[in-house]
């Protein structure tokens, strides 16, 4: 458990990373999903902001339970008529590859493996890769994937495209380059759907590539056995925070998509999609961290050498603290973690 300081955070300042930046590039952003309650962990503590930005600045806050808030395309009925979130625990994800199949199923959650000389894998250092099966639509030879080791595993030869074999845990094969007509591979984003919202066809999303003071990938992972559980660092202490926030990552979803054409090498942007649980195929529309509904503090004027605090958070397990501001300001949260029993109910 981590006690007293428990997260900070910069608008504009502190620096974030994600596995397509360039090597040595950083990225700033004005908003942040901070700090996420561990699971099987309460959370209390004050969030005090300081603002010694040289002139008012606005600030918000919110308490959220997704990092991306992910709208989909359609009338009203549609959306109440969506069905997302196949693949073992639920998953939304826009990576796919179409190319030549062997006849040999694929079946959601296996793992399927390629090598990709172009890319390295960052787990290990190699040039092997590999994916989970999130749904295979054999009648279009299109396997979409989710779980990547990198997310330009299968996109990285644009320009240059060789051939290569995606190889799934049961036998399937499905191949794309040169030497097969018609493969494309497409690179998107994946996470974990918390919860679909029919009324406002709003898929709410866990992030796979978002690291705060939680590893996204290994969420309801516990603990950090081997590095793989969910907490970014097992250190205790003062070190806790300097750890997890010299290694921020983020990468949203967005509205388009990465697609190559695995013939030319020729990319494309189209609009990202979803696959439903019955096959369909959904646009994205909209991306956002947070709605109105989320905000504890929202268009509050902090004055210049002034700070705000905001006592008596309480967060429940895999709930986080989002904040922005378009001036630099410091976001401090300081509490205690709890470690308790949750019950189904």
């Amino acid at each position: 458990m981590a006690n007293g300081l428990l997260a900070q955070y910069t608008p504009g300042l502190t620096k974030h990373t994600n596995l397509m930046q360039a090597a040595g590039t950083q990225l700033t952003s004005t908003g942040f999903n901070i700090y996420t309650c561990p699971g099987q962990t309460l959370t209390s503590g004050t969030l005090r902001i300081s603002n010694t930005s040289g002139g008012a600045a606005t600030v918000d806050v919110a308490i959220v339970e997704s990092t991306d808030q992910i709208t989909m395309a359609g009338t009203a009925a549609q959306k109440e008529g969506y069905n997302f979130g196949q693949g073992g625990q639920a998953r939304v994800s826009s990576h796919y590859v179409v190319g030549t199949w062997n006849s040999t199923a694929f079946n959601q959650t296996e793992v399927v493996t390629w090598t990709n000389p172009n890319v390295t894998n960052p787990l290990d250092g190699t040039n092997n890769h590999t994916a989970k099966v999130h749904y295979w639509d054999s009648a279009n030879t299109k396997l979409w994937l989710y779980d990547m080791s990198h997310p330009a595993g299968v996109t990285a030869n644009s320009g240059s495209p060789a051939d290569f074999t995606i190889t799934g845990a049961g036998g399937g094969t499905i191949s794309m380059g040169p030497s097969y007509a018609g493969s494309s591979v497409a690179r998107g984003n994946d996470g974990l759907l918390r919860y679909y919202d029919g009324y406002d066809g709003i898929c709410y999303v866990n992030n796979a590539e978002h690291e705060n003071n939680l590893k996204y990938k290994y969420l309801f992972t516990l603990g950090n056995t081997g590095g793989t559980g969910e907490k970014k660092t097992s250190t205790a202490g003062a070190a806790y925070v300097t750890d997890a926030y010299n290694n921020l990552k983020s990468r949203p979803f967005t509205t388009t998509i990465t697609a190559i054409n695995a013939v030319t090498g020729a990319s494309t942007t189209p609009v990202a999609e979803f696959v439903g649980n019955d096959g369909s195929e959904v646009q994205i529309a909209s991306v956002a961290a947070v709605n109105q509904e989320n905000y504890i503090v929202k268009e509050v004027s902090v004055s210049d050498n002034g700070t705000l605090e905001i006592p008596g958070i309480v967060l429940g397990q895999y709930q986080s603290i989002y904040v922005a501001c378009a001036a630099q300001v410091q976001f401090s949260l300081v509490g205690f973690e709890e470690a308790v029993t949750v019950s189904a109910y």
